[in-house]
């Protein structure tokens, strides 16, 4: 990926399209953990790529187009959720809703992690699912790795704790 974005950077297309089309499967997966619904989240990405395709010759760094493009993808979602909110597109608890998807529905795991907070959920998606350290995703998050690491230990007793609860609830209905 980092020949593609020096080959981009230096002005080839095809080297373009690759890093972006390389780039939209994680830009989706961001928005959507900030977002939790589909079509909001393939806007959000959508403006992700447009920044990143508008800012990739500003990248000083080519080894850091992950940490960087990330970091975009999030604030993409951000920026969509605050706007959502602020039309009352939203429901007041960020942790209400619920994805969209039907297979994901009954995925305990994915219940327990969009229940979570933002705040919780960004690092877990990006050091769990897309493999960043705690130091790349403090980075593409605007916080110190220390504050990941911590972040990823409040997540990891919640979500413990969410699917513990939801094995009780369904083993009591099974029952």
């Amino acid at each position: 990926m980092t020949d593609d974005v020096r080959a981009a950077q230096a002005g080839d297309g095809g080297a373009r399209d690759r890093v972006l089309r390389a780039f939209w499967p994680r830009a989706y997966r961001l928005a959507y953990a900030v977002l939790h619904q589909r079509a909001a989240a393939e806007d959000a990405a959508q403006e992700a790529l447009i920044r990143v395709d508008a800012r990739l010759n500003d990248l000083r760094d080519a080894d850091a187009f992950a940490v960087w493009s990330a970091r975009i993808a999030v604030n993409a979602g951000r920026d969509a959720f605050r706007r959502r909110r602020a039309h009352g597109a939203l429901h007041e608890a960020e942790g209400a809703e619920r994805f969209e998807d039907e297979a994901a529905l009954r995925l305990d795991v994915s219940r327990a992690l969009a229940a979570l907070p933002a705040w919780l959920r960004e690092p877990v998606i990006l050091c769990y699912l897309e493999g960043f350290t705690s130091a790349q995703a403090g980075e593409a998050l605007g916080a110190p790795a220390a504050t990941i690491r911590f972040r990823l230990q409040l997540a990891r007793r919640r979500l413990t704790a969410l699917l513990v609860e939801r094995s009780c609830v369904s083993e009591e209905h099974a029952g």
